[in-house]
């Protein structure tokens, strides 16, 4: 790492306000460059599509955060909490295997379809709680409450967990000063939910884990839910929140969807390629030193993928317009996202009833600046204004929602 020109810093103001700044100053040091992730931490970041797919199939990497030397030597960053978080997404070898092939065969008995059903409830309730106050934050009030509802009820977590759970995974996603709490918290949510399912089991994902053939132990039930919870509950409100402020930001973009030029799961697509809702993630380490694409990686130093930078990169192939499918979003290789398909319902029912419901939105009333740190993307506030309840049931025929 040169000691003539700083690395660009992944989080702080300048960071939160123009992160493409430091994406472009990233690129221009190749697909492979240095950044610090907080305070003092230095990392490598990759950039470059075609070295982050190669990253992601190469065995002489490690996902598992026990080579990261800040592990090691017990100085984690209480920010950085994010990255080490137990779950199958640090698994290896056979034990990786079992993990994750029990919770790819319990989410297929997942009823996506059901799901979809909730959430349209959930956020028809969420909306009547501001409807008609004419005025909402839709990250902090809709996008991040519909999701927590819906990972709730799909664990089969006691009811009232939904605003704690969502609070925890906030404070861990954020790279927080008080990350580790955010952990805290969380973890004793999934270890109370795993103790009533092993006492009286239902028809949820949690009970489902439990009684898969993997016989997990209480541990392994907890670092799975982790998984799923901390690189779903996140990610997803993200993809909700960012799209709806495409939306509100871009007249252009909103006209072509109300005419129907392109569909709400064009747009959703969108959002993944030029606005990725995880931007650094996917971390690996090195197993032994090695040099890729001219940059020598040392021992114990995180290499993380920049999902966001990577759907921004001029060399990525295929079109790179809203039909693109070749964004890493979802990430690559056997750590690819076990559940796509249950975001992309979550959050596809949320959008459209957000739209459908508050259908003459205007623009922000706020400059918003993303969320901090370097893990996610999106608006922190989506500031709207809308006819307030009273006045649009004078208005419209029917009912509002």
């Amino acid at each position: 790492m040169s000691t003539h020109h700083p690395a660009p810093r992944l989080f702080g103001d300048d960071f939160r306000e123009r992160p493409q700044d430091a994406y472009d100053r990233l690129r221009a040091a190749g697909p492979v460059a240095w950044a610090e992730i907080t305070e003092g931490v230095h990392a490598l970041v990759v950039t470059g599509w075609t070295a982050a797919r190669a990253l992601l199939a190469d065995p002489d990497f490690t996902r598992d955060p026990g080579h990261w030397n800040a592990v090691a030597e017990n100085r984690i960053p209480a920010e950085l909490a994010f990255m080490v978080v137990p779950g199958v997404q640090h698994a290896e070898g056979r034990v990786h295997e079992r993990l994750r092939r029990a919770l790819e065969e319990c989410l297929a008995g997942i009823d996506v379809h059901e799901i979809r059903a909730r959430v349209h409830r959930d956020s028809r309730t969420l909306i009547h709680r501001f409807a008609a106050r004419g005025h909402a934050d839709l990250m902090r009030e809709y996008a991040e409450p519909v999701v927590a509802l819906a990972f709730t009820e799909l664990l089969g977590c006691p009811p009232g967990t939904a605003d704690p759970l969502s609070s925890a995974v906030h404070t861990l996603t954020s790279a927080a000063p008080d990350a580790t709490l955010g952990w805290t918290d969380l973890a004793g949510i999934l270890r109370d939910t795993v103790a009533a399912k092993r006492r009286a089991p239902g028809t949820d994902l949690t009970s489902f884990l439990l009684a898969h053939p993997a016989a997990l132990s209480d541990q392994e039930a907890v670092g799975l839910l982790a998984s799923l919870i901390v690189l779903g509950v996140a990610p997803t409100a993200a993809w909700i929140g960012s799209t709806l402020h495409a939306l509100l930001t871009e007249p252009a973009y909103a006209s072509r969807l109300v005419g129907g030029a392109v569909t709400l799961r064009t747009a959703m697509n969108e959002t993944l390629s030029l606005r990725c809702p995880v931007a650094n993630s996917s971390v690996h380490y090195a197993r032994r030193p090695k040099t890729v694409y001219g940059v020598r990686v040392p021992l114990g130093v995180p290499v993380l993928v920049s999902h966001a930078a990577t759907g921004l990169d001029p060399g990525r192939p295929g079109r790179g317009d809203a039909l693109d499918r070749s964004h890493l979003a979802w990430s690559a290789g056997m750590h690819r996202c076990p559940a796509p398909g249950l975001a992309t319902s979550i959050a596809e029912a949320a959008i459209e009833n957000a739209v459908d419901a508050l259908w003459d939105l205007s623009a922000p009333v706020s400059t918003v600046a993303a969320k901090p740190g370097p893990f996610m993307h999106c608006p922190a506030h989506v500031g709207v204004l809308f006819s307030p309840l009273q006045e649009r049931e004078r208005n419209t025929p029917g009912e509002l929602l």
